[in-house]
Protein backbone atom coordinates (compact mmCIF):
# COMPACT_ATOMS: atom_id res chain seq x y z
CA UNK A 1 0.00 0.00 0.00
CA UNK A 2 2.79 2.82 0.45
CA UNK A 3 2.15 3.41 3.86
CA UNK A 4 5.29 2.02 5.71
CA UNK A 5 6.08 5.39 7.09
CA UNK A 6 2.94 5.51 9.28
CA UNK A 7 1.58 1.85 10.94
CA UNK A 8 -0.96 3.59 11.80
CA UNK A 9 -2.10 5.08 9.03
CA UNK A 10 -1.53 1.51 7.36
CA UNK A 11 -4.25 -0.07 9.71
CA UNK A 12 -6.47 2.40 9.40
CA UNK A 13 -6.68 1.66 5.54
CA UNK A 14 -6.47 -2.08 5.95
CA UNK A 15 -9.39 -2.52 8.30
CA UNK A 16 -10.95 -0.10 7.06
CA UNK A 17 -12.50 0.52 10.60
CA UNK A 18 -11.86 3.34 13.19
CA UNK A 19 -13.85 3.95 16.79
CA UNK A 20 -14.25 7.38 17.87
CA UNK A 21 -13.11 8.71 22.02
CA UNK A 22 -16.85 7.90 23.04
CA UNK A 23 -16.67 4.40 21.88
CA UNK A 24 -18.94 5.30 18.16
CA UNK A 25 -17.59 2.97 15.69
CA UNK A 26 -16.71 4.51 11.97
CA UNK A 27 -16.83 1.82 9.05
CA UNK A 28 -14.88 3.46 6.40
CA UNK A 29 -16.46 2.31 2.83
CA UNK A 30 -16.13 5.97 2.14
CA UNK A 31 -14.74 9.33 3.27
CA UNK A 32 -11.63 8.77 3.19
CA UNK A 33 -8.81 9.95 0.57
CA UNK A 34 -7.34 7.70 -1.83
CA UNK A 35 -3.84 6.06 -0.88
CA UNK A 36 -2.89 7.65 -4.81
CA UNK A 37 -4.17 11.13 -3.17
CA UNK A 38 -2.09 10.61 0.07
CA UNK A 39 0.99 9.02 -1.74
CA UNK A 40 1.33 12.03 -4.01
CA UNK A 41 0.79 14.89 -0.67
CA UNK A 42 3.93 12.55 0.83
CA UNK A 43 6.18 13.02 -2.57
CA UNK A 44 5.48 16.97 -2.60
CA UNK A 45 6.46 17.45 0.82
CA UNK A 46 9.45 15.26 0.52
CA UNK A 47 10.25 17.60 -2.90
CA UNK A 48 9.37 21.01 -1.50
CA UNK A 49 9.86 20.72 2.32
CA UNK A 50 6.90 23.12 3.42
CA UNK A 51 7.51 24.74 6.93
CA UNK A 52 3.58 24.39 6.99
CA UNK A 53 0.97 22.77 5.50
CA UNK A 54 -3.09 23.15 5.74
CA UNK A 55 -5.91 20.51 5.14
CA UNK A 56 -9.29 21.18 4.87
CA UNK A 57 -11.20 18.70 6.17
CA UNK A 58 -10.01 16.09 8.50
CA UNK A 59 -12.31 13.38 9.10
CA UNK A 60 -10.85 10.20 10.11
CA UNK A 61 -7.41 11.48 10.28
CA UNK A 62 -5.71 9.33 7.12
CA UNK A 63 -4.76 13.03 4.96
CA UNK A 64 -4.10 14.16 8.37
CA UNK A 65 -1.65 11.17 9.60
CA UNK A 66 -0.07 11.45 6.38
CA UNK A 67 0.88 15.26 6.88
CA UNK A 68 2.41 15.01 10.39
CA UNK A 69 4.47 11.73 9.45
CA UNK A 70 5.91 13.39 6.76
CA UNK A 71 7.22 16.49 8.97
CA UNK A 72 8.36 14.29 11.19
CA UNK A 73 10.31 12.29 8.53
CA UNK A 74 11.77 15.63 6.94
CA UNK A 75 13.52 15.98 10.70
CA UNK A 76 10.85 18.59 12.22
CA UNK A 77 10.99 19.32 15.25
CA UNK A 78 7.27 19.15 16.44
CA UNK A 79 5.81 22.84 16.22
CA UNK A 80 2.05 22.20 15.16
CA UNK A 81 3.22 23.24 12.11
CA UNK A 82 0.19 21.31 10.22
CA UNK A 83 -3.46 22.64 10.65
CA UNK A 84 -6.36 20.76 9.96
CA UNK A 85 -9.48 22.80 9.88
CA UNK A 86 -12.56 20.59 10.22
CA UNK A 87 -15.31 22.46 12.30
CA UNK A 88 -16.83 18.36 12.64
CA UNK A 89 -14.82 17.00 14.20
CA UNK A 90 -16.24 16.32 17.54
CA UNK A 91 -19.52 16.26 16.91
CA UNK A 92 -19.20 14.28 13.58
CA UNK A 93 -16.17 12.60 13.96
CA UNK A 94 -16.17 12.02 17.68
CA UNK A 95 -12.54 13.14 17.62
CA UNK A 96 -11.51 9.75 15.88
CA UNK A 97 -8.68 11.65 13.85
CA UNK A 98 -6.99 13.38 17.04
CA UNK A 99 -7.14 9.78 18.58
CA UNK A 100 -5.59 8.65 15.12
CA UNK A 101 -2.59 11.29 16.13
CA UNK A 102 -1.95 9.98 19.54
CA UNK A 103 -2.07 6.35 18.81
CA UNK A 104 0.61 7.17 15.74
CA UNK A 105 2.24 9.92 18.43
CA UNK A 106 2.06 12.24 16.42
CA UNK A 107 -0.25 15.04 18.15
CA UNK A 108 2.35 17.76 19.24
CA UNK A 109 2.44 18.28 14.59
CA UNK A 110 -0.82 19.23 14.30
CA UNK A 111 -2.84 21.84 14.88
CA UNK A 112 -6.79 21.24 14.86
CA UNK A 113 -9.16 24.39 14.29
CA UNK A 114 -12.44 23.26 14.79
CA UNK A 115 -14.17 25.87 12.81
CA UNK A 116 -15.94 25.95 9.19
CA UNK A 117 -13.44 27.13 7.00
CA UNK A 118 -15.41 30.30 6.06
CA UNK A 119 -14.65 31.68 9.33
CA UNK A 120 -11.12 29.89 10.05
CA UNK A 121 -9.13 31.30 6.90
CA UNK A 122 -9.98 34.53 7.07
CA UNK A 123 -8.57 34.85 10.31
CA UNK A 124 -5.44 33.11 9.56
CA UNK A 125 -5.24 35.74 6.61
CA UNK A 126 -5.26 39.02 9.01
CA UNK A 127 -2.67 36.88 11.16
CA UNK A 128 -0.39 36.50 8.22
CA UNK A 129 -0.26 32.97 8.45
CA UNK A 130 1.47 31.55 5.28
CA UNK A 131 1.23 27.71 4.26
CA UNK A 132 3.82 26.08 1.29
CA UNK A 133 1.13 22.77 0.70
CA UNK A 134 -2.38 23.57 1.09
CA UNK A 135 -5.06 19.75 0.52
CA UNK A 136 -9.08 21.16 -0.28
CA UNK A 137 -10.95 18.20 0.97
CA UNK A 138 -13.80 20.20 3.13
CA UNK A 139 -17.28 20.17 1.85
CA UNK A 140 -17.74 19.49 -1.97
CA UNK A 141 -20.22 22.08 -2.97
CA UNK A 142 -19.26 24.79 -4.76
CA UNK A 143 -19.93 27.82 -3.11
CA UNK A 144 -17.71 26.05 0.28
CA UNK A 145 -14.84 25.13 -2.35
CA UNK A 146 -14.63 28.23 -3.80
CA UNK A 147 -14.71 30.22 -0.67
CA UNK A 148 -11.78 28.46 0.02
CA UNK A 149 -9.60 29.01 -2.89
CA UNK A 150 -10.76 32.58 -2.59
CA UNK A 151 -8.65 32.47 1.40
CA UNK A 152 -6.20 30.01 0.19
CA UNK A 153 -4.40 31.79 -2.39
CA UNK A 154 -3.68 34.46 0.29
CA UNK A 155 -2.90 32.15 2.17
CA UNK A 156 0.19 30.77 -0.16
CA UNK A 157 3.39 31.75 -0.39
CA UNK A 158 4.39 32.13 -4.39
CA UNK A 159 5.60 28.18 -5.18
CA UNK A 160 3.30 27.17 -2.91
CA UNK A 161 1.11 24.31 -4.25
CA UNK A 162 -3.01 23.96 -3.11
CA UNK A 163 -4.41 20.16 -4.09
CA UNK A 164 -8.22 19.86 -4.68
CA UNK A 165 -9.77 16.48 -3.84
CA UNK A 166 -12.90 14.65 -5.79
CA UNK A 167 -11.53 17.51 -8.34
CA UNK A 168 -14.13 15.43 -11.17
CA UNK A 169 -16.68 15.96 -9.03
CA UNK A 170 -18.99 18.20 -10.40
CA UNK A 171 -18.59 21.29 -8.40
CA UNK A 172 -15.16 20.80 -7.06
CA UNK A 173 -14.43 20.78 -11.01
CA UNK A 174 -16.38 24.47 -11.34
CA UNK A 175 -13.82 25.78 -8.90
CA UNK A 176 -11.06 24.15 -10.70
CA UNK A 177 -12.52 25.33 -14.21
CA UNK A 178 -12.53 28.89 -13.16
CA UNK A 179 -9.01 29.07 -11.62
CA UNK A 180 -7.82 27.50 -15.43
CA UNK A 181 -9.98 29.83 -17.10
CA UNK A 182 -9.07 33.74 -15.12
CA UNK A 183 -6.66 32.65 -12.41
CA UNK A 184 -3.36 31.11 -15.43
CA UNK A 185 -1.33 34.46 -14.45
CA UNK A 186 -0.76 33.42 -10.85
CA UNK A 187 -1.66 29.43 -10.23
CA UNK A 188 -0.35 27.18 -13.22
CA UNK A 189 -1.40 23.46 -13.22
CA UNK A 190 1.42 20.73 -12.57
CA UNK A 191 0.13 17.49 -13.83
CA UNK A 192 -0.56 14.75 -11.90
CA UNK A 193 1.60 12.31 -14.17
CA UNK A 194 4.46 14.04 -12.23
CA UNK A 195 3.60 12.30 -9.38
CA UNK A 196 1.68 9.11 -10.54
CA UNK A 197 3.34 8.58 -13.87
CA UNK A 198 6.29 5.71 -13.33
CA UNK A 199 5.59 4.20 -17.04
CA UNK A 200 4.76 6.01 -20.30
CA UNK A 201 1.64 4.23 -20.36
CA UNK A 202 0.57 5.97 -17.04
CA UNK A 203 1.64 8.68 -18.08
CA UNK A 204 -0.86 8.52 -20.88
CA UNK A 205 -3.54 7.31 -18.62
CA UNK A 206 -3.12 10.55 -17.04
CA UNK A 207 -2.70 12.99 -19.54
CA UNK A 208 -5.67 11.81 -20.96
CA UNK A 209 -7.47 12.25 -17.90
CA UNK A 210 -6.23 15.91 -17.06
CA UNK A 211 -7.73 16.96 -20.86
CA UNK A 212 -10.67 15.29 -19.98
CA UNK A 213 -10.99 17.12 -16.50
CA UNK A 214 -11.42 13.54 -14.95
CA UNK A 215 -8.97 13.66 -12.58
CA UNK A 216 -9.32 12.76 -9.03
CA UNK A 217 -6.65 15.30 -7.44
CA UNK A 218 -5.70 18.57 -9.55
CA UNK A 219 -2.71 20.74 -8.03
CA UNK A 220 -1.97 24.55 -8.65
CA UNK A 221 1.58 26.09 -7.91
CA UNK A 222 0.92 29.55 -7.31
CA UNK A 223 3.77 31.29 -9.65
CA UNK A 224 2.72 34.76 -8.40
CA UNK A 225 1.18 37.17 -6.52
CA UNK A 226 -2.27 38.46 -7.87
CA UNK A 227 -5.71 38.78 -9.22
CA UNK A 228 -7.92 38.68 -12.02
CA UNK A 229 -7.20 42.13 -13.60
CA UNK A 230 -10.06 44.40 -13.50
CA UNK A 231 -10.59 45.13 -16.91
CA UNK A 232 -9.92 41.59 -18.24
CA UNK A 233 -13.54 39.76 -18.65
CA UNK A 234 -14.95 36.73 -16.70
CA UNK A 235 -14.48 33.40 -18.30
CA UNK A 236 -17.37 31.33 -17.81
CA UNK A 237 -16.72 28.00 -15.47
Amino acid sequence: MGFEFCPTLENLYRTREAVGRSGKPFHLTSGLSTVNNLLTIRQIMVEIRPERTMEIGMACGGSTLTFAATHRDLHNQPSRQHVAVDGFQCSGFDDVGRLKLEEAGLSEYVEVCEQLSALALPQMVREGLKFQLVYVDGSHRFEDVFCDFYFVRDLMPVGGYVLFDDSSDREVAKVVRFIRRNLSDCFEPIPISRYRGQTAARRLKYAVAEALCKTQLTIFQKVKNGDRPGKRKLQSF
